[in-house]
């Protein structure tokens, strides 16, 4: 019998938890842009030692990824947000870049972060682009100059946020980029969150407690104890104060997604989005109204479903 009231106490509490009353989204989800703007990429077969600048598919625009005018087009076209590549230079200054190397992207060669940010100032940040097997170079000469410093980035947009990976690992680094967040205020960092390696995840942490960070490894630990309990409402404390990027195919096993989902996490100080990188924009995945947010690499086609029809 003790068996039997003991399932029953389960069954009633389970009851009790699932006719609580919804909690009510705060914001709709918000629009990250991934890398400013880039242009319509074969990602399939892509490794870490991939080079993606040489497979366009075609040129959808005239922006070279992770460069100022790049940047300003996707805040023209919505976003909230725009993620960003950082390196740490030889100089110790910090350059937005895509890649560990320069060989892909650019016309120069050697490790990116054993550079100086001058020498980066030479490159032709366009040159590597290239249309699938074809020939054809369309923004060959079109990058000279085009790499910028996160500090010219960040002042050239004062009022915007970014979401920053740190590509360049290793102590020296971190020292680098704590050093530059030192220098800023308050005000400063609470633009700026933090995406990619654990490390840099932790050593950020560790010296501003209040600098929203993600990593591949929290996220894990986030949603494996969010699928197991989700469903009595606790939310983890991993998930908490953090900007958390979902594959687009594994939101639907979350439970309360989409608006519930997002609502407990906009209550415990995160984040939504789901990632949409590496394939066109589609409405199909699009849950803004029901407060998840988009990390899209298609602005211009995100910008293009909104414009009424004539």
């Amino acid at each position: 019998m003790k068996h039997w009231a003991v399932r029953i106490s389960v069954l009633i509490l389970i009851i009790l938890i699932a006719r609580q009353p919804d909690i009510e989204l705060d914001h709709q989800g918000k629009i990250i842009s991934y890398k400013g703007l880039v242009q319509p990429t074969d990602y399939r077969g892509v490794t870490n030692t991939s080079c993606t600048a040489d497979r366009l598919t075609e040129v959808k625009h005239p922006y070279i990824e992770n460069t100022i005018p790049a940047i300003a087009k996707a805040f023209e076209l919505g976003a909230n947000t725009v993620h960003l590549n950082i390196h740490v230079t030889a100089d110790k200054q910090i350059a937005v870049f895509h890649d560990w190397t320069l060989d892909c992207r650019t016309n120069g060669e050697g490790v990116t972060s054993e550079q100086s940010m001058e020498y980066l100032k030479t490159l032709d940040a366009g040159y590597g682009y290239r249309i699938g097997e074809e020939e054809v170079y369309p923004f060959r000469g079109k990058g000279v100059g085009l790499i910028p410093s996160l500090d010219e980035v960040l002042a050239h947009f004062p009022q915007h946020a970014f979401l920053l990976n740190m590509k360049t690992a290793g102590p020296e680094a971190i020292e680098v980029l704590g050093s530059y967040l030192n220098k800023l205020s308050s005000e400063q960092r609470s633009r700026l969150s933090f995406i990619g390696m654990q490390s840099i995840a932790e050593a950020i942490n560790e010296e501003f407690p209040a600098q929203m960070t993600y990593s591949k490894e929290v996220g894990k630990r986030c949603l494996v104890k969010y699928i197991f309990i989700g469903w009595s409402r606790y939310y983890p404390g991993s998930c908490s104060n953090t900007t958390l990027v979902i594959p687009e195919q594994f939101g639907r096993i979350l439970w309360g997604w989409p608006e519930q989902f997002a609502a407990r996490a906009q209550q415990n100080g995160s984040e939504v989005y789901l990632y949409q990188k590496s394939q066109p924009y589609s409405k199909d995945s699009d849950f803004r109204e029901q407060g998840i947010g988009l990390f899209t690499g298609d602005m211009t086609g995100l910008g293009e479903s909104q414009v009424p029809s004539q």
